[in-house]
């Protein structure tokens, strides 16, 4: 399973969070569920905004969404984006997600 992001991506709570989230895709027939964790946000001036969080999606409920928080403002404009996915038997997928996102306030 791959999860993907939505674009562009937006920032809430004074430009400090990014609601990030988006569809999953390539479910490999054995997949049951996957967990999608350390989502971290790098804008093109190189603020980021990361998250602790994870969520569990399963190929029924295949939409994925995290909040990433960063200590400062974050400016609108192109932005990496980045997760982990984990599935249901521990093994990790590593996706290429380092996604080329706008962010818009």
């Amino acid at each position: 399973m791959n999860a993907q992001f939505d674009t562009p991506l937006d920032l809430k709570n004074g430009r400090k969070t990014v609601a990030a989230g988006g569809p999953c895709v390539d479910w490999q027939p054995d997949d049951a569920s996957a967990d999608i964790q350390n989502l971290r946000v790098k804008t093109h001036p190189g603020e980021v905004a990361s998250s602790l969080l994870s969520v569990t999606v399963t190929p029924a409920n295949n939409r994925w969404s995290l909040d990433a928080n960063s200590s400062g403002q974050l400016t609108p404009g192109q932005a990496d984006a980045y997760v982990i996915v984990t599935r249901t038997d521990g093994t990790h997928y590593h996706p290429q997600c380092y996604t080329d996102v706008r962010l818009r306030p």
